[in-house]
């Protein structure tokens, strides 16, 4: 690597249609004016497939053929959200329901990326908790508590259908879809 390169951080995800993804930004917009949290504002409503890494932005037309060539046996999946949930004081989420189909696609795509990436990918190691996250970095411990009386009673019932992964960067402080790619063949 040269001192000149410039490495930006990717993901792969299930991103939400835009309607979906309207709704959604409502919750994560009441969650900045409440208590002034704005990560969860920086993408679009999503499904993490990959989580974030570092890659070479000199060499991104490097990046996207691993995504182009993607691809699973599978038909379009339906995906549930039921809800709101939790992990520990730090992040506030809609809950994804139980999906074989989601966790085959997610085994899949961190598999292809492995093999076209090397250890750029590391393979995760924590079970998969699919979620659509409404704050998490920024909020405080001590507002999760007013934010958690809010969300633990709301009802919160949506679904939708996809047959595509996502690659998203992130770029003067945003995350931006790069690249699509219908998974079935």
């Amino acid at each position: 690597m040269n001192n000149t390169s410039t490495h930006y951080m990717y993901y792969v995800a299930i991103v939400c249609p835009d309607d979906l993804n309207i709704k959604i930004q409502a919750f994560k917009l009441w969650m900045q004016e409440k208590f002034g949290c704005k990560v969860g504002l920086k993408s679009p409503a999503h499904i993490t497939l990959l989580p974030p890494f570092w890659y070479n932005g000199d060499e991104e037309i490097k990046l996207l053929p691993a995504i182009s060539t993607f691809h699973s046996t599978m038909e379009e999946i339906e995906i549930h959200l039921h809800d709101f949930a939790h992990f520990s004081n730090r992040v506030l989420y809609i809950n994804v329901e139980h999906n074989e189909s989601l966790n085959r696609i997610r085994q899949e795509t961190e598999h292809h990326f492995i093999l076209k990436l090397g250890d750029i990918i590391k393979k995760e190691t924590r079970p998969y908790t699919p979620h659509i996250t409404i704050a998490n970095r920024d909020l405080k411990p001590g507002d999760f508590i007013k934010a958690w009386e809010h969300f633990a009673n709301k009802k919160f019932k949506e679904f939708f259908s996809v047959n595509k992964v996502s690659l998203l960067k992130l770029n003067e402080g945003k995350w931006h879809v790069i690249a699509e790619k219908n998974w079935i063949p």
